[in-house]
């Protein structure tokens, strides 16, 4: 696989599409999804939009040989407006037992997916219910985890049960009965997990606690205290080995670092932590500020596939593999999730970009800070090579999880931010990149617990205009709202320069944009190897120079624009369909 980086990779349309063909030829996929069910983030129903979540409490036990699990999952709602319903989804593959509202049995329709439970009688805003679904069954068995989500049943080398969960696409509902949007997140979350026992149930959150349960099975209590998204939630079941180390955080606090590894990894597990963790965590916390979740955990798991963004748990499943870049990519992006994705949510899936774009970015710019300028090229060019120009970064509308998820949000989005950078200068970008996290470019004397917040993009382009004193919507318009990339075009006309000057040529350059959008984009050109950045006037840059002169227009590739080392949108549809 190319390295597009691995969110590029595993949430573009036609990756997680590929491995499904070999996989239908060897054995019977799974009943398909509920089509609701599987894209999370939707637009709320009107009896969804009346209540908000407070907080989650799930139970549940784990039968690995039977591939199935059975519990409760209470949600605690907080009533906005008068309502005698509330609504959950779960997955209609699951039985349920009962459902109870306050305690007392409720009645309910289900719909596919989508519980509309009635509460017994009309409930006022600031009222406070509390509903409990006891259900069981075999969750949807994930295709190809991450790629295509669910619950992942392994084994490890020694026959033992490996199990983890991944629904960023699909949703919480998978396995759990939940709100199912990003934008309503709980409070707090208790987690028990039984499982049998010899094996540890790992999640989000600090464990409160280990107890035994009869002679053969084991409950782990966690509890989350922080908002998280439901996507974030995770399962993760195995005979792991908990590493445990602190940290001091740029704020004075000590940090937990817990590594659940497989117990014949954990020697590389504590490698990955001393050679590669500790300075990615300095480099974040430097030029962002303290690790969000400090008052709970800063956590990895080993998974049984390759990767994900679980708030305080994320997912790792790289093999301990160290890449070309000189750092373990996956681990670094995961870890940009806690800050992009986690501190940050975006508020609607249209900005996207806000996760994965800066998700991409701080892998090159982790490599410009610790191996200099030809290891961030290098990163930089590679991204470059992948985009694909098909569709604007910023859609308009209601749109899907896989909609929003179309690989440029990556690629481009990353690209954008290489270019606003070189624009604005280093000590502007960085502090428009705190303000968009934390709402403050003071984020040392933070202390925890730190405010999560939704944003969008508008948002982030006001703090840069703000930042600057200048106007540039243009940039992130012709960026983020076009699917084509602006076009450069160059014209030289060679002129005499009388006798002794010899032959001269006059370099000419203009933008050429979707829809003429105005794009005054400045340019670095050199000339016999001196730069000198070049602005517009009146929509044109003109360039004196003489015949022998050596033009290299934009030599360190500083701004984004198309170039004929990539090609158009259906011609790069079609290479990455022959991959």
């Amino acid at each position: 696989m190319r390295f597009l980086t691995f969110a590029q990779a595993i949430k573009s349309p036609l990756w997680r599409l590929l491995p499904l063909l070999s996989l239908a030829a060897c054995q019977q996929l799974p009943p398909p999804l509920d089509p609701l069910i599987g894209d999370t983030g939707q637009p709320l129903s009107e009896i969804a939009q009346r209540a908000d979540v407070k907080t989650y409490d799930l139970s549940l036990e784990i039968f690995p040989d039977k591939k199935a699990i059975k519990g409760s999952g209470r949600t605690e709602f907080l009533l906005l407006e008068d309502s005698a319903q509330v609504e959950l989804k779960l997955d209609s593959r699951f039985d349920i037992e009962q459902i109870r509202v306050n305690d007392q049995a409720a009645q309910f329709q289900r719909q596919g997916g989508i519980l509309t439970i009635e509460l017994g009688k009309t409930f006022h805003p600031g009222e406070r219910v509390t509903v409990d679904v006891y259900y069981s069954g075999k969750p949807h068995i994930a295709l190809n985890a991450p790629w295509t989500g669910g619950t992942v049943w392994k084994q490890t080398d020694n026959g033992q049960p490996w199990i983890a969960t991944a629904v960023q696409g699909e949703g919480c509902d998978l396995f759990w009965p939940c709100k199912d949007h990003f934008t309503d997140k709980a409070d707090s979350m208790r987690i028990r997990l039984t499982v049998p026992k010899g094996l540890s149930a790992v999640t989000n959150g600090v464990l409160q606690g280990i107890t035994p349960v009869g002679e053969d099975k084991t409950q782990f209590d966690w509890l989350l205290s922080v908002p998280a998204s439901d996507y974030n939630i995770a399962l993760n079941i195995g005979p792991y080995r908990r590493i445990q180390q602190t940290y001091t955080s740029i704020n004075g606090a000590q940090v937990p670092i817990e590594f659940w590894a497989l117990d014949e990894n954990a020697e590389k597990a504590q490698q990955l932590i001393d050679n590669d963790l500790l300075q990615q965590i300095e480099f974040f916390e430097r030029q962002l500020g303290p690790y969000p979740w400090g008052d709970q955990k800063l956590g990895f798991v080993e998974t049984p596939h390759l990767g994900m963004e679980h708030q305080t748990i994320n997912a790792y499943g790289k093999k301990y593999k160290r890449d070309d870049y000189g750092f373990d990519w996956l681990l670094q992006h995961e870890l940009a999730h806690e800050w992009f994705g986690n501190l940050i949510t975006h508020e609607k899936l249209n900005d996207a970009w806000l996760h994965e774009g800066f998700g991409l970015y701080m892998q090159p710019a982790y490599s410009l800070d610790h191996f200099g300028s030809a290891a961030y090229n290098h990163s930089m060019y590679k991204s470059y090579l992948g985009l694909m120009n098909c569709k604007p970064i910023v859609l308009e509308g209601d749109i899907t999880s896989e909609q929003a998820f179309n690989s440029d949000i990556y690629g481009k989005g990353g690209w954008t931010l290489h270019t606003l950078r070189w624009l604005i200068g280093d000590k502007l970008f960085w502090q428009a990149t705190r303000e968009l996290l934390y709402g403050t470019d003071n984020t040392t004397s933070l202390t925890y617990p730190i405010t999560p917040r939704y944003r969008n993009t508008q948002d982030f382009i006001g703090i840069v205009n703000k930042l600057t004193g200048e106007d540039y919507q243009w940039l992130f318009d012709m960026y983020l709202k076009q699917a084509e990339l602006p076009e450069l075009v160059q014209q030289t006309q060679r002129q005499e320069q009388g006798q002794e000057q010899g032959q001269g040529q006059s370099i000419t350059l203009s933008w050429k944009t979707p829809d003429e959008l105005p794009f005054p984009m400045p340019v670095p050109v050199s000339v016999n190897g001196q730069l000198q950045v070049y602005q517009p006037v009146d929509g044109t840059i003109t360039i004196a120079a003489s015949a022998d002169d050596h033009v290299v227009i934009d030599p360190e590739m500083k701004v984004l624009r198309y170039l004929p080392i990539i090609g158009l949108c259906d011609e790069n549809t079609e290479k990455r369909k022959k991959r």
